[in-house]
């Protein structure tokens, strides 16, 4: 029995909807499935704390007889670092209800209670994992973003020789990662089985809001921000696949960006304008150098301002001197608040020539893979939250060439989290141009008066 005075924990280890999918583990674990067990919950609700809740109930359980659990995350440092950090405060919270001998100690790479061990690995295809055997369990946090060929070559052998049950938690992505296959497989052996031991196991964010509602709070803001069908929003929190059929902006989108206001040959008294540049080449055959310019408005019930296009001029194969002239030029016309400009590679020599003139007022962005993703997810919130709108199409080559692109940018989400976006058959200088002139109206900040989103 364990000594009345030391002090019990003072709050539940796991909140409702935690200890109802976790219950429903132990269940199917007891059952010995030959398929992995799936968990999906949507973002920031508390997967990994049920996670390591299952690992620390494991080891107690084993203390004496022995044995591994194999826990892989994504990364060894931070995402397996933070999960060890996890099973430490979940076996800490219950060490004063054992006797001293029982209690929970860390051993070299991992964490031990009595004979059981449980050992974090990276799931990185670069780190070395042979030789680790799972006889208690095989577990994969942030499944979706390990790789499944992988993980089926070098971790689920680990389990082959033991029968340990496979356990993969995270949340949906593509709808073809590890654990949504695994998922989707589990979906059909439950519904062939209604009365069995469940496989696939998840809650969603509004049962999460049941027991939280500040949790619910920031969902509702998150959809009104980047809207309902966002990818983002779709896999995070409603945990169906976010990836449509290769195109950046599907039809509805590309309708959303008509604005209908007239295009502006000059900046109208008392507006507010700001603008995107990304940098083409020189030469015959040289992608485009586009400005486009928009001025900034508010849209109603979004924090965020909106950006209504109101021009758009292209340079193609021109000197940079002449490109830089005219820029120049420009903001002397429309005195922009903001320019956000492309500064990668060649783009920062130029844009370095652009900062005597603009100062603060120049945002000077490098394009890596996470930063167009960014970007490029920015655009879609957009679309999806009415505060980006094109003029109307005055027949124009740059009107023309602006939405042609926009139609035509592929993108595909990428492990991690990542949206991949371009056109590798065709151009995107109008639609980088575009995405960069949101970002400068974000950085310039809302209008101190509203006056609508500028369809008229």
């Amino acid at each position: 029995m364990p000594d009345p005075l030391l002090p019990l924990p003072r709050r539940p280890l796991l909140r409702a909807y935690q200890a109802r999918v976790l219950r429903g583990l132990l269940r199917a674990i007891a059952s010995g499935p030959a398929a992995p067990l799936t968990v999906m919950m949507p973002r920031q609700s508390g997967k990994n704390e049920i996670a390591a809740a299952l690992v620390a109930f494991l080891l107690r359980t084993h203390a004496v007889a022995g044995g591994t659990v194999v826990v892989c995350a994504p990364t060894l440092d931070p995402q397996a670092r933070i999960s060890a950090e996890r099973i430490r405060a979940a076996l800490a919270a219950t060490d004063p209800l054992v006797p001293a001998a029982g209690r929970s100690r860390s051993r070299g790479d991992g964490i031990a209670c009595g004979r059981a061990r449980a050992v974090l690995l990276s799931a990185n295809p670069q780190a070395s994992v042979a030789g680790h055997t799972a006889s208690i369990a095989l577990i994969a946090d942030e499944a979706q973003d390990v790789d499944e060929a992988w993980f089926n070559r070098q971790f689920r052998p680990m389990a082959a020789s033991t029968g340990a049950p496979t356990i993969l938690f995270g949340t949906a992505w593509s709808g073809r990662t590890l654990l949504e296959r695994a998922a989707e497989a589990n979906r059909a052996r439950d519904a062939a089985s209604p009365h069995g031991p469940r496989h696939h196991h998840q809650a969603g964010w509004r049962e999460v809001a049941e027991t939280l509602p500040a949790y619910g709070a920031y969902v509702e803001a998150e959809r009104e921000r980047l809207g309902a069908s966002h990818p983002l929003f779709l896999s995070q929190y409603e945990l169906v696949p976010g990836e449509t059929a290769g195109r950046l902006l599907t039809r509805d989108l590309l309708a959303a960006f008509e604005g209908g206001h007239e295009p502006l040959a000059a900046p109208e008294p008392g507006g507010r304008y700001v603008a995107g540049l990304d940098f083409g080449g020189e030469g015959k055959d040289a992608d485009a150098t586009v400005l486009t310019i928009a001025r900034v408005e508010a849209v109603e019930g979004n924090g965020l301002p909106g950006c209504a296009v109101v021009a758009q001029r292209e340079w193609r194969g021109e000197p940079y001197a002449r490109v830089l002239d005219e820029v120049r030029a420009l903001d002397g016309a429309w005195r922009f608040d903001s320019i956000s400009a492309d500064a990668t590679g060649l783009g920062a020599p130029l844009v370095a020539q652009l900062r005597p003139r603009l100062g603060a007022r120049l945002d000077e962005f490098v394009f890596t893979a996470a930063s167009k993703s960014a970007l490029g997810y920015n655009l879609l919130a957009a679309a999806r939250t009415g505060r980006l709108a094109l003029p109307r199409d005055d027949g124009s080559p740059e009107a023309a060439r602006c939405r042609e692109e926009l139609a035509g940018c592929e993108a595909s989400l990428a492990t991690g989290g990542r949206l991949a976006w371009g056109n590798g058959r065709g151009h995107d200088d109008y639609v980088v141009s575009l995405a960069l002139c949101l970002r400068a109206a974000e950085s310039a900040g809302p209008p101190r008066v509203a006056v609508g989103r500028g369809r008229r």
